[in-house]
């Protein structure tokens, strides 16, 4: 076995007492100065710099730490409403690099990224980048400037997953955390070099409506007209409702029926979210949609939405071409928590179901993936994602 991973969990009210269950819960099975990294996932009434402290008194040793809050969290164990998931990493036969960028003080989001990149492959000089992680927060606007930054020093096709901070359904503000360091504002990230081997799984089960359609002006997120006409028609046109209308079904559109790209050479469709039917006619949407891109409307189901679990974590799988998966980091998006519902804690274990009922894994409810589209033999490009599954398993 490549790595070994430990998992705690809790529920506590009390954030020391929460802090205290789940980092004895992970000292039962790793040895923290054996650990190279130590991710963290709460919700939000948990975080805070008491808890971080908390458990580095526990662990008594120097752990890098990156993670954020979601509006719920998950594990192998199962799903947590409220509480915390701490997860240590050990392996000796690979090397952790990690860093964060506080975007508080309105700093270029581009540049920022681009400073990260560089903190963290200067951790790994003569190491080989594998893979990475990539948290943001509070900055839902420069969701393309934050892969394209890391791209412009990690390369185009460099793969990694993650996601936004979330605080509720439909929610751009989390915290991230760094260390000791809650960042209301902000990305976090982590580099995996060495000798191991890794599979990413992605998808969404939102399945295409109508015919194919072209993004006539936009600008970033906000489309301003489709084949011509204004972009609000498209949602009118097919609800049969005038403005006002849609604006009191927003939660249900923006969750039911997000916006699909189409990208060239790719199976999966890219969603976007509707945040907001403007008085001109102009859509605003979660994550940019370039000017010229075949779009369609898109709907899902719960049990389509639940196909796509399975289908993602065996894609996890099967991309690590026989070789035997240790654990695996999971992030689903809050708009399937939303559409699930109750039936969220069965997305959990469809996924514990495929990947093995043996493999760890940890993960939370999100507010917009990072990860990429591509076939199991090569990894495209990373995008940012609206309503999908995103899941990063790795091992010997």
């Amino acid at each position: 076995m490549s790595f070994k991973v430990a998992i705690g969990r809790s529920q506590k009210k009390d954030i020391s007492d929460a802090a205290q269950e789940a980092a004895i819960a992970c000292l039962a099975r790793v040895n923290p100065r054996d650990a190279s990294l130590a991710i963290l996932f709460t919700t939000p009434e948990y975080a805070s710099t008491g808890l971080l402290k908390k458990i580095n008194s526990i662990l008594k040793a120097d752990i890098p730490l990156i993670g954020c809050c979601g509006s719920a969290v998950f594990s192998s164990y199962g799903a947590q409403k409220e509480g915390i998931i701490l997860m240590l990493i050990a392996c000796a036969r690979i090397r952790i690099s990690s860093a964060a960028f506080d975007l508080s003080q309105n700093a270029d989001v581009y540049a920022a990224s681009q400073n990260l990149s560089a903190q963290l492959l200067s951790q790994l000089k003569g190491q080989h980048r594998e893979t990475g992680l990539l948290f943001s927060s509070g900055s839902a606007r420069n969701t393309s400037a934050h892969i394209k930054g890391l791209q412009n020093i990690l390369g185009k096709s460099f793969p990694f997953i993650g996601a936004g901070a979330n605080t509720g359904q439909n929610s751009a503000y989390g915290y991230l955390y760094s260390n000791q360091n809650v960042l209301g504002q902000g990305i976090s990230a982590a580099l995996f070099a060495g000798k191991f081997s890794y599979g990413i799984g992605l998808r969404h089960g939102w399945r295409p409506l109508g015919k194919l359609r072209a993004v006539s002006e936009s600008s970033g997120n906000l489309i301003k007209s489709i084949d011509g006409l204004p972009a609000r028609r498209l949602y009118e046109d097919y609800f049969a409702k005038n403005a006002d209308e849609l604006k009191t079904e927003l939660a249900h559109i923006n969750t039911l029926y997000p916006i699909g790209i189409r990208i060239e050479g790719e199976n999966e469709y890219l969603l976007r979210s509707i945040i907001s039917f403007n008085p001109d006619g102009s859509l605003l949407t979660q994550g940019d949609i370039p000017q010229g891109s075949q779009i369609r409307l898109m709907i899902a189901t719960k049990e389509s939405c639940l196909e796509s679990s399975r289908q993602a974590a065996l894609q996890a799988k099967i991309a690590l071409k026989n070789k035997i998966m240790d654990f695996a980091l999971v992030i689903s998006s809050s708009s399937r928590y939303h559409l699930l519902g109750r039936n969220a804690s069965q997305e959990i274990q469809i996924i514990k179901e495929a990947l093995g009922d043996d493999i760890p894994f940890a993960g939370f409810y999100s507010f917009g993936e990072y990860a990429p589209l591509g076939s199991a033999n090569y990894y495209g490009q990373t995008y940012f994602h609206n309503q999908s599954l995103a899941i990063l398993g790795m091992g010997e």
